[in-house]
């Protein structure tokens, strides 16, 4: 063989393994460009899970249209629910929660919570005073999480059926309506249960407590018709006249007004308990920084008055103030806002919880 024959080889072999190296490489370059752009598809969600009306697509869209970022919520129909399934997903399946006062420490002795950035919240200024650092969602002088809204449980009724607001919460044990009443699957109602027949320390009910209650809880059963789950099945629940009471939030009520349906609501001389909800982080979310924006954002006015429409929740953020109708400030008490706040019994995290829902599995059998 002479040294052109050789040459000649040696080249098409060099020729060959170049093409085959630079196929290679193109080939590892696309794996690459397609995985990263699967990465980046991904990463442009936001995953929520929570209450109803805290994602409405109303105002997450200005959000969605300012980040690039999807909110994808997932509803849930108490807190029981939301702490299962973050426990069975965690940080894999949501970013973030919409947590009652009931949840908020359940989660962060869970170790599934991250501490909140107040420096990546900038409006968190704008909230009503009493919302600042609130305990339910402070642990260790730390800020776990951000108000969104709050509100009391109302009893909610049927006007063309009742004619008069209901003055006591003992109406549910008339055994006129036998049958009409719904309150939600929650075992949390046994606070309220606690509040209608003069307790104090409602969320502090140790088993004693709860045996001397218990036939006054047992007794509300024939009253129910059904326990609800979500809001659209309790305002379904009106519209089919199955019920013409129950124990319920604010969404449901705006539901109904904008079918048209009869709607009112009132808070009887017991009082009652209620809601002041947060968002949170969950501990190992990918998706901290642009958690940290929804926050910021939903305490912008135009978000909270729309949030506010969406749900009929009440507003945390004085940046909602100049949007809101005389009516409307009245209803939300802006004026008196500390001292009505002080007269709710707000859900708080209870200690036995596991006494409480073996009693409430037990009225639900009845």
């Amino acid at each position: 063989m002479n040294k052109n024959t050789t040459s000649s080889i040696v080249r098409r072999f060099s020729f060959i393994h170049c093409s085959r190296c630079c196929l290679a490489l193109l080939c590892a370059a696309f794996w690459f460009l397609q995985a990263d752009t699967g990465r980046a598809a991904e990463d442009k969600t936001l995953r929520i899970i929570g209450w109803e009306g805290y994602m409405d697509a109303s105002f997450a869209k200005g959000f969605e249209d300012r980040t690039g970022y999807k909110v994808v919520a997932t509803y849930a129909g108490t807190s029981d629910e939301m702490f299962a399934k973050i426990k069975a997903g965690g940080s894999s399946t949501y970013d973030m929660v919409t947590a009652s006062g009931d949840l908020t420490r359940r989660l962060y002795d869970a170790n599934l919570l991250e501490p909140v950035d107040l420096g990546k919240v900038p409006n968190y200024a704008k909230l009503f005073k009493l919302f600042q650092k609130p305990p339910y969602n402070t642990f260790d002088g730390k800020p776990y999480g951000v108000s969104i809204a709050w509100g009391p449980n109302f009893l909610i009724y049927n006007p063309s059926v009742i004619k008069e607001a209901p003055k006591s919460w003992q109406i549910f044990y008339d055994p006129a309506y036998k049958g009409k009443v719904s309150i939600n699957d929650y075992a949390i109602f046994i606070a309220d249960i606690a509040l209608w027949n003069g307790r104090k320390d409602i969320f502090n009910l140790d088993q004693a407590a709860l045996d001397e209650l218990k036939p006054k809880l047992m007794a509300l059963r024939p009253a129910i018709r059904k326990f609800w789950t979500s809001q659209g099945e309790l305002a379904q629940l009106f519209q089919n006249k199955e019920i013409v009471m129950a124990w319920g939030w604010p969404v449901t009520m705006q539901t109904l007004k904008k079918s048209g349906f009869p709607v009112a609501a009132t808070i009887p001389k017991e009082g009652t308990t209620g809601w002041s909800d947060s968002w949170m982080i969950l501990k190992g979310s990918p998706k901290a920084e642009i958690a940290h924006q929804w926050m910021n954002y939903m305490l912008e006015g135009k978000p909270q008055r729309q949030l506010v429409e969406a749900s009929g929740y009440w507003p945390v953020s004085s940046d909602i103030v100049p949007l809101l109708t005389p009516e409307e400030k009245k209803e939300f008490h802006i004026d008196d806002l500390d001292a009505y706040f002080s007269q709710i019994h707000f859900w708080e995290t209870v200690k036995n919880y596991d006494e409480w829902t073996a009693l409430w599995t037990e009225f639900r059998g009845q």
